[in-house]
């Protein structure tokens, strides 16, 4: 290992300008880190960060980026999986602003304190000359399109080789070899078989007639069969992980499917024949880029939870109202700078979480969502609040509150508060009149800074702890 460590450091002098692929310390080694390596290329998560409040993630770049690698791995008959293992590896995936690879650099930094327990050296020699291989063939083949800067970034992404061993559980199918040695497949109401490498949709699926609960998430799987829609008891169907081949996929009329979760499938837009899902009843289709359109949540009435969570939308379409049984809407980490009227419409709803995006300020009907109990709005633009239901938890953390919102003194129910990290003078000494509290966090307030306010502060602290709430 030793000495092909030596041979790949001998060819970055020779072939540097050809060679993608380095291993870490050789990387730094051939370049002034600070100045012209790594650092050139800010990872993507970092630089979407400017250009809003909170942090932007770049989780489904970066899982669209790995399962892209392992396919073309794949493709090629290298399967990761049959090296000696369970073992990791880091990469730091460096692009130009094409969105095409400059570098490749795989594994730990001498120094840090995984270096000693994870090396790359335990990958045999051969591995490692089939990695570097296959993986300098892969970055010179690849791009991807960015829009959201012009310069350099780069992607963090960790390859594990080996299988870790697999917690077999009680009375659960969990592998296609269990499956296939089933005797009593009508007394099966339940398959987990996610995280198998599986390439293709397991047509032993279809030996369970009574099947309920159908998990093939973090595969391979691009196509799936309409035979799935024969399974007519099926209830609870997850896909995620899988990059689907859309145009392929359709939903047929059926009753009986309620929980969906199409996560991390390179979903672009609301496949329209989801609405022949009459009962669906749990959507999830968080962690994709979506261009929402203005009738995808019409017809869709049954549904009670909708996972909305980054797909990095700037709009949400008025038909949001039409949900009218929806108790949980998760619209966190996207690009709103303003919520519809209509989504004060969802008179059931229970949750709203719409952290993490753009918000100037909320809609003034939100005062007629009077089943709303918890409101996650932190890591936005805030400086004020409209009057709001009777909620128990409120999250306006990480906003731009000046003055002390008095709406928050009228919630009687109220158990869990949070305004921390906002710019807030006046000590909050009305939060004692209600009785419910539980919870509060207020640091990072310019309250907490004033030397003149220090004793109002401390009173206020020892008599809310007094009541034993919790204080931060």
């Amino acid at each position: 290992m030793k000495n092909l460590l030596f041979i790949f450091s001998l060819c970055s002098f020779v072939s540097f300008g050809q060679q993608k692929v380095f291993q870490r310390d050789v990387f730094d080694a051939n370049h002034k880190t600070e100045k012209v390596g790594i650092a050139l290329y800010p990872n993507l998560a970092l630089l979407n960060s400017k250009t809003k409040t909170g942090v932007s993630l770049s989780d489904v770049d970066t899982r669209k980026l790995s399962y892209d690698f392992l396919k073309f791995c794949r493709d090629r008959n290298i399967k990761f999986t049959d090296f000696k293992g369970p073992k990791f590896i880091p990469c730091d995936v460096l692009f130009d602003k094409s969105g095409k690879i400059d570098y490749l650099v795989y594994g730990f930094k001498k120094g840090t304190i995984r270096y000693t327990t994870f090396k790359f050296d335990s990958l045999t020699t051969e591995e490692t000359a089939i990695f570097t291989k296959v993986a300098e063939e892969f970055c010179k083949n690849y791009s991807i399109k960015q829009k959201s800067h012009d310069g350099n970034f780069s992607l963090n992404l960790s390859i594990n080789f080996g299988k870790e061993a697999r917690k077999l559980r009680k009375n659960t199918i969990s592998s296609i070899e269990m499956a296939e040695n089933c005797d009593k497949p009508d007394t099966v109401k339940s398959l987990m078989l996610n995280k198998l490498y599986l390439e293709a949709f397991p047509e032993i699926v279809f030996k369970f007639k009574n099947l309920e609960k159908l998990d093939l998430s973090d595969n391979y799987i691009e196509q799936i069969p309409n035979q799935i829609w024969e399974l007519k008891k099926l209830k609870q169907l997850s896909l995620s992980g899988n990059y689907i081949d859309y145009s392929n996929f359709k939903f047929k009329k059926n009753n009986h499917l309620k929980d969906l979760n199409l996560q991390f499938t390179g979903m672009t837009q609301m496949p329209k024949s989801t609405k022949k899902n009459r009962n669906l009843e749990i959507l999830f289709v968080g962690n994709n880029k979506i261009e929402l359109r203005k009738n995808d949540f019409r017809r869709m009435s049954n549904l009670k939870a909708l996972n909305l969570y980054n797909i990095r939308t700037t709009y949400l379409p008025k038909s949001i109202g039409k949900l009218k049984n929806l108790t949980e809407l998760d619209l966190y980490y996207n690009e709103l700078q303003n919520l519809p009227k209509e989504i004060c419409q969802l008179e059931n709803l229970q949750t709203l979480a719409v952290s993490n995006n753009n918000l100037w300020d909320l809609p003034k009907e939100i005062s007629q969502m009077t089943n709303l109990q918890t409101l996650y709005a932190h890591h936005n633009r805030l400086n004020n609040l409209p009057a709001l239901p009777n909620l128990k938890l409120l999250d306006i953390g990480y906003n731009a509150f000046k003055v002390f919102p008095e709406q928050v003194y009228e919630l009687t129910d109220l158990e869990e508060f949070d305004i921390t990290n906002n710019q807030v003078n006046e000590v909050p000494e009305k939060l004692l009149a209600l009785k419910k509290l539980q919870k509060v966090y207020f640091r990072g307030n310019e309250f907490m800074k004033i030397n003149e306010k220090s004793k109002d502060v401390s009173r206020l602290v020892a008599d809310l702890e007094q009541r034993n709430i919790l204080v931060r």
